[in-house]
């Protein structure tokens, strides 16, 4: 009787695995992917770029529970458009990128919006601190390749970015930096 109730368990956790298999792993396209964001500095809109940054992606939209995301970004791999400032932004009262040379993006989980739209719910790590952040994104998944557009705004301060009283207030940095992402991966398996 012990055995076949073991033998049951085991039939129902098997079952249960095969039902819901893990989640595909995608990957990124660099050429067709793009992490960018924009910020106003003395009244004209600032637009940067992350050159460097890599992602270790497993979804299925019919698997949200199991699906997960971390994007792992060179703080320093970034460009403004003017080198002074680039500089600049590497210091400690800006993002600090010798103490502190990555960015993590980890999922915590996925919320289906409805049509091809969701929310990625993850831990932001930046300078040093990890804050609950919200990437609402729209995917579109045609036969093995996934595009996927998103976009969300931070707070710099929350990550103590432009330390110092001169930029404490909207002037001249604005304390909202709008964040995009663009991304084109292939199914990998």
């Amino acid at each position: 009787m012990y055995l076949r109730f073991i033998a049951l368990i085991m039939l129902c956790f098997s079952a249960s695995a095969q039902a819901n298999p893990a989640p595909p792993s995608w990957q990124v396209d660099p050429a067709k992917s793009a992490l960018t964001f924009s910020v106003v500095v003395n009244g004209q809109t600032v637009q940067g770029r992350y050159d460097g940054f890599g992602a270790n992606i497993r979804f299925d939209p019919a698997n949200l529970a199991q699906s997960s995301a971390r994007i792992t970004i060179d703080a320093s791999a970034y460009k403004t458009g003017d080198r002074t400032r680039d500089v600049m932004l590497m210091k400690p009262p800006w993002f600090n990128v010798l103490d502190f040379p990555q960015v993590i993006f980890q999922t915590t989980g996925f919320a289906f919006k409805g049509g091809n739209r969701y929310d990625a719910k993850a831990k932001l790590t930046l300078k040093g601190i990890t804050k609950d952040v919200t990437l609402p994104f729209r995917l579109n998944i045609n036969a093995n390749t996934a595009t996927m557009q998103g976009e969300t705004t931070l707070k710099r301060l929350a990550f103590n970015i432009g330390q110092g009283e001169d930029f404490t207030g909207e002037k001249p940095v604005a304390l909202s930096v709008k964040v995009m992402v663009n991304i084109t991966a292939k199914r990998a398996n």
